[in-house]
C-alpha cells in the first residue's frame, strides 16, 4: 500500500511538471499521427512504466535491456534519433543482446513444421530475433489510441495471473498488485490526456511482455504454443499486415501512415458518434480491448488445447481482416467525395 502511494505521488508530480514546465519531450503530432486534434502532451508514460518494472528487476541484469530499449524510443521521442533505419538497427542490437545473453529463445516452438525449419542454432536465433522485433514494433504501431497498448498488456497480465502462470516469476502478490496498480494509474492519466507512452514506452512494453511470455512458455510444457501466439496476436499481426500492405503498395516499410486498424475504427466511429475526439478515441480503444478480453478469457479456459487456441487465433485474424477491409473501403469512399 505504501509503495502504491509513493508511486502515485511521484506519477502525479512528474506529470504535473511535464505538463506545466515542458521538461519532457512533448507530442505535437506528425502528419500521419494527426487523426484527432489535441494540444501538446508529454511523452512520460515510458518513464513511469520503467520505474514500475524496476520494482521487480532492480537486482536483475535484465533491467539493462529494458533501459536500453526505452532509451532507443526516448531518443526517438526527443527527435535526436530521427532516422527510422538507425532506430531499427539499435533495436536489433538490444534484442540480439537479450537473446544471446539471457538465452531467451522462442525455440523450440513445439510447432513441428516451424521447428523442422530451425534445426541449427543460427536459424533458431534469427527466428527469435525476428519474433521480438515484430512484437516490439507492432506494439508501437497499436499505440495510437489512449490506453490501447497498455490496456492490452494489462489484459495479458490478468489472464496469466488468472491461470497461475505468472507465479513463475516468484513476484509475490504484493509486487504483482503494485505493477497492476501502476499500470492502471498510468492508463488513467493517459485517458485524461495528461501523458502518452511515446516510442520509449511502446518499445519497453513490447520487450517486457515478450520476455515474460517466452520465459513462461519455456517453463510450462503444458501451454499450447498457439495460446502464446494468441495473446500476442494483435500487435504482431498489425505489424505483419502493415508490412504486407506497404509491400503491395510499393511503399517503404519504414514510412509511417494512418492506415492501421485502430485509426480506421476511430475515423468510422467519429463519423457516427457525436462526441469530441478524445471520447471517440477512448471508446475505440475500449472496444478493441473488450474484443481481446473476450478472446483471452475463452482461450484461458484451456491454455493447453492446441486446436482450440488455433481456432481462436484464426477467428481473430479473420475478424481483423473483415473489419479492416470494410472500414478501409468506407474511408476510401469518403475521401473521394
Amino acid at each position: 500500500m505504501f509503495e502504491n502511494l509513493i508511486f502515485l505521488l511521484f506519477a502525479v508530480s512528474i506529470t504535473y511538471l511535464a505538463n506545466k514546465k515542458n521538461l519532457i519531450p512533448n507530442f505535437t503530432g506528425d502528419p500521419h499521427q494527426k487523426f484527432f486534434k489535441q494540444e501538446k502532451v508529454p511523452l512520460i508514460g515510458g518513464i513511469l512504466i520503467l520505474i514500475s518494472l524496476s520494482r521487480f528487476y532492480l537486482n536483475d541484469i535484465i533491467i539493462l535491456s529494458f533501459v536500453a530499449i526505452f532509451l532507443v524510443g526516448f531518443l526517438s521521442d526527443s527527435k535526436i534519433l530521427s532516422s527510422p533505419k538507425l532506430r531499427f538497427f539499435l533495436q536489433l542490437i538490444v534484442v540480439s543482446s537479450l537473446i544471446f545473453y539471457f538465452k531467451i529463445e522462442v525455440t523450440p516452438t513445439r510447432i513441428d513444421f516451424i521447428d523442422n525449419l530451425l534445426l541449427n542454432k543460427t536459424s533458431s536465433l534469427i527466428f527469435s530475433i525476428f519474433c521480438f522485433m515484430i512484437l516490439i514494433n507492432g506494439s508501437n504501431f497499436i499505440d495510437g489510441l489512449n490506453g490501447l497498448l497498455l490496456g492490452y498488456v494489462l489484459l495479458i497480465i490478468f489472464v496469466l495471473k488468472l491461470n497461475g502462470f505468472i507465479t513463475f516469476y516468484e513476484m509475490g502478490e504484493t509486487k504483482m498488485n503494485y505493477l497492476i496498480f501502476s499500470f492502471i494509474f498510468i492508463i488513467f492519466l493517459n485517458y485524461l490526456n495528461y501523458l502518452f507512452l511515446g516510442d520509449g514506452g511502446a518499445y519497453l512494453l513490447g520487450l517486457f511482455i515478450g520476455y515474460v511470455l517466452v520465459s513462461i512458455y519455456n517453463s510450462y510444457s503444458i501451454i499450447s504454443p498457439y495460446y502464446i501466439i494468441l495473446l500476442l496476436w494483435y500487435p504482431c499481426f498489425e505489424n505483419l499486415f502493415s508490412l504486407l500492405r506497404k509491400f503491395i503498395n510499393a511503399k517503404s516499410p519504414f514510412k509511417p501512415d494512418n492506415k492501421h486498424l485502430h485509426q480506421l475504427i476511430f475515423l468510422f466511429l467519429k463519423s457516427k458518434i457525436k462526441r469530441n475526439d478524445l471520447n471517440v478515441n477512448i471508446i475505440s480503444s475500449l472496444m478493441i480491448n473488450f474484443f481481446n478480453l473476450c478472446i483471452f478469457m475463452v482461450a484461458s479456459i484451456n491454455p493447453s488445447l492446441t486446436i482450440f487456441q488455433l481456432e481462436l487465433l484464426l477467428l481473430c485474424l479473420f475478424t481483423y481482416c473483415l473489419i479492416y477491409f470494410i472500414l478501409d473501403k468506407k474511408a476510401r469512399l469518403v475521401s473521394k467525395k
